[in-house]
């Protein structure tokens, strides 16, 4: 899914963003939504292999966002 008009003000610089749910291959029970930074919009191949990354959003305080692994 891409994000094209979101209302967080925080977010609006990056729109549109695409939106991915991230399904584990250990437990596939366990979900995440994220962006995919670094990914161009509408680009996204889906069933990919992704790996966590952490954005420190503030000192100390860390987000998990996904990367495609190449």
């Amino acid at each position: 899914m891409v994000i094209e008009d979101g209302r967080l003000a925080k977010m609006m610089p990056d729109q549109p963003f695409n939106l991915v749910l991230v399904t584990l291959d250990e437990d596939p029970r366990i979900n995440f939504y994220s962006n995919l930074p670094g990914h161009p919009a509408y680009k996204v191949p889906v069933g990919s292999p992704v790996e966590v990354i952490f954005e420190e959003v503030a000192p100390g305080t860390f987000v998990p966002e996904w990367k495609v692994v190449e």
